[in-house]
């Protein structure tokens, strides 16, 4: 049993102190409390302590996996009696992050979950995962946790990408052909591939393509990453002048951007020679894309949630 310290009980202060206190109507003790936990918190808090939210990316239409998807988004299918929607938000939980977007569309009635910010793509049938995120621009003013809504992965890689400096980092996995291959349903899904390099130590990208290359260089982006603070606002500058429709310098290539991907929002990054680096993993993760993937999930989810 540990010893507990003892803590006076009775304090004496000087009369004045007593006059100050009643003329204010302040109670000493509670007073006294009020300052040690404000002592406490600040004690307690470490300097490296920073701000981090996160956007789902759960607007799109999956008729690849009807029935299951015929009356909800792939977000809210059942794993073992949690929505994967769900799985997500204790994940982030775990790791501290509460200021939670998502950006829904279709089914988005069956996104209902408490205590979450929702944004709406509700043209998400002519668009791609960059107009959900635009969505969501306003939002994004500092480390943005960013995940596509049908991923489970273990904890471990989340605590990882948090931890990691503060350049736009993106998780990918070595493994990917290997998954691809071995696939028996096929994916409906082209993969979304990064080209890396090493530089000072650091595991950098270089550039980004969606579909199956030979180049053993190249590593799958999962659909997990991390924005850096300034992301946000080239963003905003990014949705301002290619896409939205209620500003002048908005052009033809808006309609290219209305069917981009999240990575070719990354892709631009890079053209604007931001630094984008890759944290890589070999696999402890599912994309539900499949039937097959989905069985796997069940089966395997016991083994990513053991936290």
């Amino acid at each position: 049993m540990v010893a507990m310290p003892k803590v006076a009980k009775t304090i004496k202060i000087s009369t004045h102190h007593e006059q100050w206190l009643e003329a204010n109507n302040i109670n000493f003790s509670a007073w006294i409390r009020e300052k040690i936990d404000a002592e406490m918190g600040q004690l307690n808090k470490r300097p490296d302590d920073k701000q981090c939210k996160a956007v789902i990316l759960a607007a799109g239409k999956d008729s690849d996996l009807f029935p299951l998807t015929e009356d909800r988004p792939k977000a809210m299918l059942d794993i073992k009696g949690r929505s994967i929607l769900e799985w997500q938000v204790e994940l982030l939980s775990q790791v501290g992050i509460n200021e939670i977007a998502v950006v829904r569309g279709y089914q988005k009635q069956m996104i209902n979950l408490p205590a979450l910010l929702y944004f709406d793509n509700d043209d998400y049938e002519n668009t791609g995962s960059l107009v959900s995120l635009f969505a969501a621009r306003e939002f994004i003013d500092c480390t943005t946790i960013v995940l596509y809504g049908d991923i489970l992965f273990e904890i471990g890689i989340l605590q990882r990408l948090i931890e990691a400096k503060d350049t736009t980092t993106l998780v990918v996995d070595r493994g990917w052909k290997k998954h691809y291959l071995d696939s028996r349903e096929g994916h409906p899904l082209p993969p979304e591939l990064a080209t890396l390099q090493e530089r000072d130590r650091e595991i950098e990208i270089s550039s980004l393509t969606v579909g199956m290359q030979e180049d053993n260089s190249n590593s799958e982006f999962i659909g997990l990453a991390k924005l850096s603070p300034s992301t946000g606002a080239i963003l905003k500058d990014f949705y301002e002048k290619v896409y939205n429709p209620d500003q002048p310098e908005a052009n033809k290539e808006a309609m290219h951007i209305k069917k981009a991907s999240f990575i070719e929002f990354i892709q631009e990054l890079l053209n604007r020679g931001e630094n984008v680096t890759a944290l890589e993993i070999w696999r402890n993760w599912i994309e539900v894309d499949t039937f097959e993937d989905y069985r796997n999930a069940w089966i395997h989810i016991n083994d990513l949630m053991d936290y």
